[in-house]
């Protein structure tokens, strides 16, 4: 088991430090906050193999007994001097330099970054899972960020997190750091975080952070394994048409099991198509006007829009409720929570409503009048806004979207799957027939 090193503020302020035993680092981090310790700094043990290292927490110091007075004066002065150097260990040195804050360029954030500088999903939930959990048990963020950034697989997010860290020493907000990395942090997450950051329930936005990236990962595991076995019979319906036709030309006779995926002329032209497919996906929406449209389209299209406007809803409802409970004015919390939708074209909408809010206009009508919402929203925010529980209301709403879309977003995806395997039973069929056919006439000539 894991030994980690620490040292935390007892209830009477002194500062205690030893090792504990843990399975990871934010559990032995709760271990030590349910026992009314505040953590000042925790890191794994520089060398756990030490026979002195005890899975407890050192006890209180007892009452000093009768010894000669130098020694108790010793005593005070050693502890005075390792709480002045654990503080001072999170202090920024005078020569430091703070990261910069400068846009980096176009190429690096929107071309290069896309495609060979994305952090896996996996890698960025347990990021923002850890995170939250460490700051809610009471570990300094610089501490907690550095830390994480020590345990980071990727290395680019390692070094994310270096830079992050030297932001918030630097007296800057998280999402100052994250917004230089648009290919890694995309706009739902650095919205959510920044609207913590604005009402002060960090800690909770990096939860609703790690659960957004689980829910994505779930879709895309989903889509995977829903269309594993057409994407395996299309390959491997390649390869044999490839070894029977070696086989048939080695014996010395003509003919042979022809396919369209196995002609060069039509990967001229699929190819290319594949390519620039990629790129859009990637290279493309990373551009605000091309997501826009593309939005626009996506939020237009049947049965997948009505989808997507319900994933946009929930990531607002839950957004402005938070926000809206912690106080912030009620333009601000729109913002905050139009940026966190996920959709520019329904973020631009939401975007006309900040005017009329400033001017005083309710929020019920304000929504009405951006044709952004469905019914369902506004009757829910009447109802919260008159009965004073608009936040609770909005809380329920995006509990229901969230269901609902995900409920949808997984029939899409069993709907793509039996599409998928049906266009393959269609082209692996006329692979077939065609061969047969050919087959036969050859048969007929010979006779």
């Amino acid at each position: 088991m894991p030994t980690f090193e620490y040292q935390a503020k007892t209830s009477d302020g002194q500062i205690a430090s030893g090792v504990i035993f843990g399975i990871t680092l934010d559990g032995a981090a709760r271990d030590l906050a349910s026992k009314g310790l505040e953590i000042v700094k925790i890191g794994v043990a520089s060398n756990p193999n030490d026979p002195l290292a005890q899975p407890s927490i050192p006890a209180p110091p007892a009452q000093p007994v009768a010894q000669p007075s130098a020694q108790p004066a010793e005593h005070a002065m050693a502890d005075r001097v390792a709480a002045a150097k654990a503080y001072q260990a999170f202090l920024p040195s005078p020569d430091q330099v703070a990261p910069s804050t400068e846009e980096r360029s176009y190429m690096e954030t929107s071309v290069w970054g896309p495609l060979v500088g994305k952090v896996p999903l996996k890698e960025l939930a347990f990021f923002f899972r850890q995170l939250s959990t460490m700051l809610h048990a009471g570990v300094p963020i610089v501490q907690s960020v550095t830390t994480l950034a020590t345990q980071a697989q990727s290395q680019k997010l390692g070094v994310i997190l270096r830079e992050m860290s030297g932001h918030i020493n630097a007296g800057r907000k998280m999402s100052e750091g994250m917004q230089r990395y648009p290919e890694v942090f995309n706009p739902v997450m650095l919205s959510l975080i920044r609207a913590g950051e604005q009402a002060g329930f960090l800690d909770e936005a990096l939860g609703v952070v790690a659960d957004y990236i689980d829910r994505e990962i779930e879709l895309r595991n989903l889509y995977r394994r829903l269309t594993f076995m057409p994407k395996l019979e299309i390959g491997a319906s390649i390869l044999i048409v490839i070894a029977a036709n070696m086989i048939i030309s080695s014996m010395g006779k003509q003919g042979g099991l022809w396919s369209p995926l196995t002609e060069p002329l039509t990967w001229v032209f699929l190819g290319p198509l594949i390519v620039v497919t990629f790129l859009f996906f990637r290279v493309g929406l990373a551009n605000p006007r091309i997501r826009h449209n593309w939005d626009v389209v996506v939020s237009k299209t049947p049965y997948i829009g009505t989808t997507v406007k319900q994933m946009s809803m929930a990531k607002f409802g839950r957004a402005f409720g938070a926000l809206h409970r912690g106080g912030v004015p009620l333009s601000k919390s729109l913002t905050l929570s139009a940026d966190a939708c996920g959709n520019e074209y329904l973020r631009s909408k939401m975007y006309t409503a900040r005017g009329r809010m400033e001017e005083g206009v309710g929020v019920t009508e304000t929504l009405r009048d951006t044709q952004a919402f469905s019914p369902i929203v506004i009757d829910m925010v009447a109802t919260g806004e008159t009965t004073g529980n608009l936040d609770q209301m909005l809380t329920k709403m995006s509990e229901f979207y969230e269901q609902e879309a995900t409920t949808r977003a997984t029939q899409t995806a069993q709907v793509v799957g039996v599409v998928l395997f049906l266009c393959v039973a269609i082209y692996i069929g006329y692979v077939v027939i065609n061969f047969w056919s050919g087959y036969g006439a050859g048969v007929s000539s010979a006779g």
